[in-house]
């Protein structure tokens, strides 16, 4: 793929493209609101280079390209406009690009500033772009007499242990091909995953190269001075002009080194280090939330913890808390969702569930996290709470017991091998060729139907995906009829535990799909705090605060006959229905 690539940077201008769309019956095109986008293909340069600014313009007419305003040593101005249009699963859509070639004047930190845009009388407007122009000659292939340099791009020389930066290995070329992958020196350092290069033209004096990025996030490991690098590739560089094929007369195999990068590692600071602190080094901020707030002893209640920020999210994990001796903790779990390819940028959501012990609990205590904030060289520690709590002294509620699907049926007995016959008997007489068949020409009509019909079925499967309501209903509709289905047989052989605990599912299911909360968060508390705001009538809450009872008392009551079991079936059936009713 990466081969691939280089040969298309290196020769964008030497084959014309075909854009072609393909239009299906049946399908009915579908349009989406228009966009406005700006991106700058760097945003560290060396001075004496250019950098190529992408303004994309998502399902809108074709404007002018517009002007920016006047910026302090940066010059920008307008170079190509190329636009598309796609067709796929009958949706269409289409954008126009613009690219701007910006040419620095001086080193410094600058700031493109965001670009208002009429579109249909739609103001469609950017975001501001930052651009750091370094000081420093930029490496030249003179030396070796290439066409052809590698150059490693580090943000700052002075960092801690532990702390993730973003790293860069710049090819610059003219033509070449065979392309190998980058190698970086690294000892020292951890080095992330790389992901697709990315692919540009820049204009460095009065040479144009192809140039090719490597990004990577890089952190140290220990403290001192270290050195990372140098980056090597090889690749086959191409002189004079190709012929009619595309081959060029001379090819020469090269390694190319970028010079190494000198860095000073700092430990982090062992004074005012937070008691709770774990190692999160970045910039951080936190949502917390707790629920729910009023139920009885050894009710579950569900932490939400959210944490945004930059930083490596995948090293961050569930702080540890010290206060949080009366409340019985549970393993948690998260979920990463990041917003840079790098996976510097984003945030990770834990949920943990934790248990009050007593009732003597009267709150969630504080919940703090902290970090390591390296700009501002301290520590940082992030608080919420405390949330208050009403803890019922009631018994704890019996956990239901997960119920495993039914059996699979046996399988038919295979048959047994059928001999061959040793006569070919009578062969069929054709009575006339196929096309006049009436039989023949109605199968043809078979292929289009199942074409429309997986279309159609594709489109709902789809909108089912994309709606997690619906496939939770759908869920605890199939748990509800199966625990249901099952009721009879806990009652006939006067198996009260998971009688009961069945119900208690079936309540929790349900309730939970119904109010959109997690069904291991629903208790009896729940019909005062939701379902009577909602308006539901006096008799199913009668109902469901009976069942929910009856499930509390189950532990302690006497053995219940089969008859005492099966009186129980009516009520839950009638609760359940009247349950689905709610909006």
């Amino acid at each position: 793929m990466v081969k691939d690539l280089l040969r298309t940077i290196c020769f964008p201008m030497g084959r014309a493209s075909v854009a072609a769309a393909l239009f299906f019956l049946f399908c009915t095109p579908g349009f989406s609101a228009p966009s406005l986008t700006a991106s700058l293909d760097r945003n560290t340069i060396s001075l004496g280079e250019t950098v190529n600014l992408t303004l994309s313009i998502t399902e809108a007419p074709s404007p002018e390209a517009p002007a920016f305003p006047a910026i302090s040593n940066l010059t920008v101005r307008h170079v190509g406009q190329s636009s598309q249009v796609q067709f796929i699963n009958g949706t269409v859509s289409s954008s126009v690009t613009h690219t701007f070639e910006v040419v620095p004047a001086a080193a410094g930190d600058f700031t493109i500033p965001m670009l208002r845009i009429n579109i249909g009388g739609k103001i469609l407007t950017t975001q501001p772009l930052s651009l750091k122009v370094v000081q420093g000659q930029t490496p030249t292939a003179q030396e070796e007499n290439l066409p052809a340099f590698l150059k490693l791009v580090v943000p700052k020389t002075e960092l801690y242990v532990g702390e993730p930066i973003p790293v860069e290995i710049q090819l610059y070329c003219q033509q070449a091909q065979d392309l190998t992958m980058p190698q970086l020196q690294n000892d020292g350092f951890t080095v992330g995953p790389i992901p697709q290069p990315t692919q540009s033209r820049t204009r460095i004096g009065s040479e144009v190269y192809n140039l090719i990025v490597f990004k990577m996030a890089v952190a140290p490991t220990k403290a001192g001075s270290l050195t990372l690098g140098p980056a090597s590739c090889g690749l086959k560089l191409l002189f004079g002009q190709p012929n009619i094929f595309g081959q060029f007369s001379q090819a020469r195999q090269v390694t190319l080194r970028s010079p190494p990068q000198p860095l000073n590692v700092l430990p982090l600071p062992a004074a005012n280090k937070p008691p709770g602190f774990n190692g999160a080094i970045g910039k951080f901020s936190m949502e917390f939330s707790a629920g729910p707030t009023n139920l009885g002893v050894g009710d579950p209640i569900t932490l939400k913890v959210k944490i945004s920020g930059r930083g490596s999210l995948d090293l961050l994990s569930m702080p540890q808390q010290t206060d949080w001796r009366e409340f019985k903790t549970y393993p948690a779990t998260s979920k990463t969702e990041s917003s840079d390819p790098l996976g510097l940028a984003g945030s990770k959501t834990f949920e943990q569930v934790v248990v009050p012990q007593n009732s003597e609990v009267k709150e969630i205590p504080r919940f703090a996290f902290s970090y390591f904030d390296p700009e501002q060289k301290a520590y940082r520690t992030l608080t919420n709470g405390p949330v208050p709590l009403v803890v019922h002294p009631t018994a704890a509620t019996p956990q239901p017991t997960v119920f495993s699907n039914p059996a699979d049926a046996e399988k038919p007995p295979s048959r047994d091998i059928v001999h061959i016959k040793p006569q070919l008997g009578t062969a069929p007489i054709v009575s006339g060729p196929l096309l006049k068949q009436p039989w023949f020409l109605a199968l043809q009509a078979i292929a289009p139907l199942v074409w429309i019909g997986s279309v159609i079925h594709r489109r709902r499967r789809e909108n089912f995906e994309n709606n997690p309501r619906l496939r939770r209903g759908r869920e605890v509709h199939r748990i509800v009829t199966h625990e249901l289905f099952i009721l009879p047989r806990h009652a006939q052989a006067q198996e009260v535990e998971k009688f009961f605990a069945g119900i208690f599912r079936l309540l929790q299911e349900q309730i939970g799909e119904r109010l959109d909360l997690p069904a291991s968060s629903i208790t009896e508390a729940v019909v005062e705090e939701n379902l009577r705001p909602m308006g539901v009538d006096e008799q199913t809450l009668a109902l469901v605060h009976e069942l929910f009872q009856a499930c509390n008392q189950a532990r302690y009551a006497r053995q219940r006959t089969s008859e005492e079991l099966a009186s129980f079936i009516p009520n839950v059936e009638k609760a359940i229905a009247e349950l689905r009713k709610i909006k």
